[in-house]
């Protein structure tokens, strides 16, 4: 690939201030926590710089491992990135050389939508920069560029995943990512992969498809809508070739279509528009590929456990499907998974279930979503079909009374958090909830934005032992006094 921009690594006073600090946290029996410090330390006031997140593990005295994610602004200069590289990479470099301490597992920072990792030796920062110049002159929106120090052997692992350009698809940003690897020789061997963020597939019931990276920094392990890859998945650093599970797409999407894909050499993931095309889908991509490819394909909202279509569950899941706020289905053959936007459409999917004949074979039913519409509190009920009901009727009578903030139920257990009232008020919500589960469920009632987690067995009359919480706050004890006399007074 063409390189029209290089940004330059500069040496400056920087790298004095990075040995420094490389060297402040050396007699710190909590190694990986000092290192950490150190690292914050080291670009605390750098204007540039947006956010610092340290992570690390004292695995034993004096030792441990310690990483960093670092956020830059958009608008910093070439010049500004290269200095700052820099100081990161003096300290990375200083680090290297003490005998103990903490082992510096990796530092990557983010930049305009491009992830890269930042190493010890100053040549192959100069890559990593040299390489973002070039993807950001080509228009490439994003990307993660990992490179590891090489080894003993002069071997490194290494990585390329490339965002689509306005106008291309993630097979474009694959081919985009191979030619780039191939004229960048530390990248050579590089697991290659493109992708189109331009969502992920609906989350199972259960599944949280919230970002787990930190705020600001891009999620590179979620799953993005479309995406082909060169790793095998046995070995994620071997890259192979996923041409064959590419033809296998690109004849499934002919004659179907295709709303989300991972691909890989030995592995072809589909989701396609209906649930009723999956078996034909699956037909065409299996006849495709070899016998040891995995293949995997999954219609509309629906997921098969399995990827195995249930032919007397599948008129349940149509049903469900066709009811407003019905967001994603978790089917086998006889447990349903059903993820809503709010209990109102929690209601309409149980109803449309016990007027559905077929859903007799249901046995075992989860339904969950927010609380409310745009509301962070969820709910969560699971069980026999007639557990899950009851509690969801709980669920409905809590939300009406405006009490509720988050609710996950078995039928043994329930963890509810209600939202902080005056005596009557959370009294109220306390006696819905006394009635509304079996003796013996095993209970924690909360109140939002209110210390304190006690666990009781559900009764008539309770007594939270004391003793099980030695080391509560004042403001805990009242709090837990109080749950208790109002649940013994409903």
């Amino acid at each position: 690939m063409q390189q029209n921009r290089t940004i330059r690594t500069v040496a400056t006073a920087l790298f004095t201030v990075a040995a420094v600090l490389g060297l402040s946290g050396c007699g710190d029996v909590n190694a990986a926590s000092a290192a950490g410090r150190d690292f914050e330390q080291l670009l605390d006031g750098v204007p540039e710089v947006a956010d610092v997140d340290t992570t690390g593990s004292n695995t034993l005295p004096w030792s441990g491992t310690a990483s960093a994610s670092v956020l830059l602004d958009d608008d910093v200069t070439d010049d500004r990135l290269s200095a700052i590289v820099d100081r990161i990479g003096g300290f990375l470099n200083e680090q290297a050389k003490r005998s103990g301490g903490a082992t510096w597992e990796g530092v990557d920072l983010t930049v305009r939508g491009f992830t890269l990792s930042v190493l010890d030796r100053r040549a192959d920062n100069a890559t990593q920069l040299e390489l973002l110049a070039s993807l950001e002159d080509e228009g490439v929106p994003g990307g993660e560029l990992q490179l590891a120090s090489a080894g003993t052997d002069g071997a490194r692992a290494a990585s390329l995943t490339l965002v689509a350009r306005p106008g291309e698809d993630f097979l474009d940003a694959y081919d985009l990512a191979r030619a780039t690897a191939d004229a960048t020789p530390a990248y050579t061997a590089a697991v290659v992969t493109g992708r189109s963020d331009d969502g992920v597939d609906p989350a199972e019931p259960g599944e949280d498809d919230a970002d787990d990276a930190p705020p600001g920094f891009p999620n590179w392990d979620g799953d993005a809508r479309f995406s082909i890859s060169s790793g095998v998945d046995d070995d994620a650093t071997v890259s192979g070739d996923p041409d064959t599970t590419r033809a296998a797409y690109l004849a499934v999407a002919e004659q179907f279509e295709v709303i989300g894909a991972t691909l890989t050499p030995d592995t072809i993931d589909l989701r396609i528009a209906s649930v009723e095309d999956v078996a034909a889908a699956t037909a065409v991509a299996t006849g495709a590929v070899p016998a040891n490819v995995a293949v995997e394909i999954q219609g509309g909202i629906v997921t098969w456990d399995d990827g195995d279509q249930s032919a007397d569950m599948l008129p349940v899941v149509q049903a469900l499907g066709a009811v407003p706020g019905v967001t994603a289905i978790a089917a086998s053959s006889d447990r349903l998974g059903i993820t809503v936007s709010d209990p109102m459409a929690g209601r309409a999917a149980l109803d449309a279930l016990d007027a559905l004949p077929a859903a007799s074979i249901v046995e075992s039913l989860r339904i969950g979503g927010p609380v409310a519409s745009g509301d962070p509190g969820t709910f969560s009920v699971s069980g026999s079909r007639a557990e899950a009901a009851s509690l969801f009727t709980l669920v409905e009578q809590l939300t009406a009374s405006g009490s509720l903030a988050s609710f996950e139920s078995s039928a043994d257990r329930l963890q509810v958090d209600v939202r902080a009232a005056d005596d009557a008020t959370l009294g109220a919500a306390i006696g819905l909830v006394k009635a509304g589960i079996a003796p013996g469920t095993w209970t924690r009632i909360g109140v939002d934005g209110e210390p304190g987690t006690w666990w009781f067995d559900a009764a008539n009359t309770i007594t939270i032992d004391a003793s099980e919480y030695a080391d509560e706050s004042p403001e805990e004890t009242a709090l837990r006094e109080r749950i208790e006399r109002l649940w013994n007074a409903a």
